[in-house]
């Protein structure tokens, strides 16, 4: 099997081979990482911002450039470089990546996150991604605020109080546009069905990735209701990456184990899985952005580069059809909805994580959202526990 396509008990094909007001947040951008005006998920620089409107009438507009673009602020040819898709029935023209996770959910954050955010939007990312369960609020506090599908308590709260008034937010002029996020797709495609209210975007996250393709079964049904797909948690929280999950991922032993061998024989080869798995959630077909953590500069220019310039080599490409035929596959897209959150919760509490004592949630995925804000070192024997210790045979 070619890793550009699913197998049959995987889904369908996938071919490898595209008002807030912003000036409060460009002025903010020096200042201390406290604010919590900002709405999240926005194109954050502002359009035009300085000088008079009969200067701005004397400068020929360049359509080439997303509208978010400032002259002087913005690094020109990196936005020329940056590829942006537009979204359906709306003026948004969203970058290819998109920063997401930003305030040290997988570990410390290396530079000044005002840093890290500057150089995301001067290189032409004009979508930043938050929620009040990344870091425990700290990237919230200092992007924005979400209403994440996943908290509701059913169903019914979000078609009827949540969509209601953001519909009313929508008519006043006080948003422009309307989006759900959620790790199950089944939920996220039956709250889109059942609502009178216009869903303009949809997030989902570890569901477009090398371990879990399945977001690929339901992007043709959001594409042909013009609602645009972020796909989200391309290195599925860790366990595509050379230092593996956090002690808190709530993923199975098997799938656990699956993305550790899977990770071990890239490295065998001098490969970084990490770099496979980017590349696949970047390039996976009929999205309009693909959000990536970003903890440092460096981090930013490094994905930066792969989204614009270096597709994997035919090398990396071979060993990724491999590890995905050999390793991955055979997990058919297990995810981890529906697990026991009263047993995941024991385990925690042998993993040393006692300071969630006071946390109680209805599912799992609102469980692991919480956890995103604890370090990889929250417990003395959180090292130990990173990847598995169990090794099965494959």
């Amino acid at each position: 099997m070619q890793s550009h396509t699913f197998t049959r008990s995987r889904g369908v094909p996938i071919y490898m081979n595209g008002s807030v007001s912003h000036q409060r947040l460009y002025d903010r951008l020096s200042e201390p990482s406290t604010s919590r005006q900002l709405p999240r998920s926005t194109s954050l620089a502002p359009t035009g911002h300085r000088g008079s409107s009969s200067r701005r009438e004397r400068e020929p507009i360049d359509t080439s450039l997303p509208s978010t673009f400032i002259p002087r602020f913005h690094d020109e040819s990196a936005v020329r470089r940056m590829n942006y898709r537009q979204i359906p029935g709306t003026d948004i023209r969203i970058s290819k990546i998109g920063a997401a996770a930003i305030g040290g959910m997988f570990g410390n954050v290396e530079d000044s996150i005002t840093k890290i955010v500057e150089t995301a939007i001067k290189q032409g990312i004009n979508y930043i991604d938050t929620g009040y369960w990344y870091s425990q609020s700290r990237s919230e506090s200092i992007l924005g605020k979400i209403h994440d599908a996943d908290f509701a308590p059913n169903e019914s709260i979000v078609l009827y109080e949540t969509l209601q008034a953001l519909e009313m937010a929508k008519a006043s002029g006080k948003i422009r546009y309307i989006g759900l996020t959620g790790y199950p797709l089944g939920k996220i495609v039956q709250l889109v069905d059942c609502s009178a209210t216009k869903i303009d975007f949809v997030m989902t996250y570890c569901k477009g990735t090398l371990n879990n393709n399945s977001l690929g079964q339901f992007t043709s049904w959001f594409h042909t209701r013009n609602i645009a797909v972020i796909n989200s948690g391309a290195l599925c929280w860790g366990l595509l990456t050379e230092k593996g999950p956090p002690p808190w991922h709530p993923a199975s032993d098997e799938i656990k184990e699956a993305c550790l061998a899977a990770t071990t024989y890239c490295s065998s080869k001098n490969i970084s899985i990490s770099k496979l798995a980017l590349d696949y959630a970047l390039n996976f077909p009929n999205i309009a952005c693909c959000l990536v953590g970003m903890d440092s500069v460096q981090q930013v220019l490094d994905n930066l580069e792969l989204a614009n310039f270096s597709r994997i080599t035919d090398v990396e490409q071979r060993v990724r059809d491999r590890i995905m035929r050999r390793y991955l596959d055979r997990l058919e897209n297990a995810g981890w909805e529906g697990v026991d959150v009263a047993q995941y919760w024991k385990k925690l509490k042998k993993l040393g994580l006692t300071a969630l004592a006071t946390h109680r949630h209805s599912s799992v995925e609102s469980l692991a959202s919480t956890l995103n804000g604890f370090s990889l070192y929250s417990s003395n024997s959180s090292s130990e526990l990173r990847t598995p210790r169990r090794r099965r045979p494959f």
